[in-house]
C-alpha cells in the first residue's frame, strides 16, 4: 500500500465480530482542511485499517447520536494472541465508544 501519510478516513459504521472486536467498518475518506468527503463510503475490513493507521492515516469515529462529527480516534491495539486490531483510543467515554457506533448488522 503508498503511503496513506496525512491522510484522513471516518468511520461511519462498525460490525463486532463474536470475538467483540471490530471486524468491518464502513469509511471513507475526507480532506482534513475542509472536512468534505473526498469519494465514497466504502465497506473495509478492519485488517485494513490496520493497515492505513500503520501507513500514517489518522482515522476518526462519526457518531450519529453527535450529529456525525468526528469525536475519537481509532488506534492500534495488540490482542493476547498476538494479532492487531482497532480500538478507540484513550479511556472509555459515556456515550462515545465503539458499541455508540452505528451498526453494519443494523
Amino acid at each position: 500500500m503508498a503511503s496513506e501519510s496525512g491522510r484522513l478516513f471516518e468511520v461511519s459504521k462498525v460490525r463486532i465480530g463474536p470475538d467483540g472486536h471490530v471486524s468491518d467498518v464502513l469509511w471513507g475518506e475526507v480532506d482534513a482542511g475542509s472536512d468534505r468527503a473526498v469519494g465514497a463510503r466504502v465497506l473495509a475490513t478492519a485488517a485494513e485499517v490496520v493497515d492505513a493507521i500503520h501507513d500514517g492515516a489518522q482515522v476518526e469515529a462519526m457518531f450519529s447520536a453527535k450529529g456525525h462529527l468526528p469525536e475519537r480516534l481509532f488506534a492500534i491495539v495488540l490482542r493476547a494472541d498476538g494479532r492487531e486490531c482497532i480500538a478507540l483510543d484513550g479511556e472509555p467515554s459515556p456515550g462515545r465508544n465503539v458499541t455508540d457506533l452505528d451498526s453494519l448488522d443494523d
